[in-house]
């Protein structure tokens, strides 16, 4: 159950992490100042970090139940 929990908590902040990065561009095209889009990207750093841990973590856990 923990693997399923994984992966929808990584399909969750991948498709956040998607739509920070489709904000960011909108803001570039529409010139919002540079703060907005300072915020923005802090946000998509931890939106793709959060996936990359879960990945992480799921790997450890399987390489320790296959005795590696």
């Amino acid at each position: 159950m923990n693997s399923k929990l994984i992966n929808a908590g990584i399909a969750l902040l991948g498709v956040g992490a998607v739509g920070i990065i489709l904000a960011i561009v909108m803001e570039i095209q529409t010139a919002e100042p540079v703060y907005f889009i300072l915020m923005k990207v802090t946000a998509a750093l931890f939106g793709v970090g959060g996936p990359l841990l879960g990945i992480g973590i799921a790997r450890k856990a399987r390489g320790k139940k296959k005795g590696r």
